[in-house]
């Protein structure tokens, strides 16, 4: 049997990118994302602090805990902050 992760989405103001993280203001709240410094995630090259921007990611995030789970992506957008899940 193959199992997929649950990929979730959140939209929001992307800020503090570094070589391992970056963080996201939505609805608010500061969520931050870590990845492995060799695996940025597909897309976050092209923005830069200020954007809008969904970001495409596997496990779950709090803007209290770490984030434990696997950034997929991170590409720009337009329109209102959000977060939502797809199956």
């Amino acid at each position: 049997m193959l199992f997929r992760s649950k990929e979730s989405t959140m939209t929001g103001t992307i800020s503090d990118i570094k070589d391992f993280m970056f963080t996201i203001t939505s609805d608010g709240n500061d969520y931050a994302f870590t990845f492995d410094n060799d695996k940025k995630p597909e897309g976050l090259a092209e923005v830069k602090d200020g954007d809008k921007v969904t970001v495409t990611y596997t496990g779950t995030v709090s803007a209290v805990d770490a984030f434990s789970g696997t950034v997929v992506s991170v590409k720009a957008q337009i329109g209102r902050a959000s977060c939502r899940e797809r199956v």
